[in-house]
């Protein structure tokens, strides 16, 4: 992983990252055009999985912008599920940091996200994921692998043995290319604690 920007600090960063998810035209988009197409879009990826997350009710999307992936969640059966982000999206995502998330440890069942290429400190990013969840709690990460989603990119994934070692706390049940269409992501993992 290589990063793409430097910061005088991590205030700098969430100052940054927060350009995007407080831009009114895009969450007019998000919550407009692209809102429903996506939930579906994520809806489809989680029920490829539903024969590991069936039995899972309890749940958080750490970087869920408006929170398609939280309504996608709900849709497969998992009945208790919030997001967080920057920016609060109520009422599926409220705010939060994935470096520091505001949770006490153990308390999910399953977690995902697909913004990692935007965390700042990856490493961070994959210990409090894994603090979060419950033992044989599931995690799905969704990356482009190889390119840059856009200019709030912080790290860029340029093979998923990075990921591995990162997340080598894990077990890997699942892995593989995904067709994840406007989402823009290009393959997934499924971990577990």
């Amino acid at each position: 992983m290589e990063k793409t920007h430097n910061y005088n600090n991590y205030d700098e960063y969430v100052t940054f990252q927060l350009k995007k998810t407080s831009n009114k035209e895009k969450q007019a988009v998000w919550f407009g055009a692209e809102w429903q197409e996506k939930i579906d879009i994520f809806t489809k990826l989680f029920q490829s999985n539903i024969s590991i997350i069936q039995n899972k009710h309890n749940g958080i999307c750490l970087g869920s912008r408006t929170g398609q992936e939280v309504v996608a969640l709900k849709n497969v059966g998992v009945s208790d599920c919030i997001g967080i982000d920057l920016h609060e999206f109520k009422p599926y995502t409220i705010k939060g940091d994935i470096h520091k998330i505001d949770f006490a440890d153990e308390t999910f069942d399953i977690a995902f996200s697909n913004i990692f290429d935007h965390s700042l400190y990856p490493e961070k990013f994959s210990s409090e994921t894994y603090r979060v969840l419950q033992k044989n709690g599931i995690f799905i990460l969704h990356v482009q692998l190889g390119i840059d989603q856009d200019e709030y990119t912080e790290v860029h994934i340029k093979n998923k043995q990075s990921l591995v070692e990162l997340f080598n706390n894990f077990t890997i049940l699942k892995e593989g290319k995904i067709e994840s269409g406007k989402i823009a992501m290009n393959y997934e993992f499924v971990f577990q604690k």
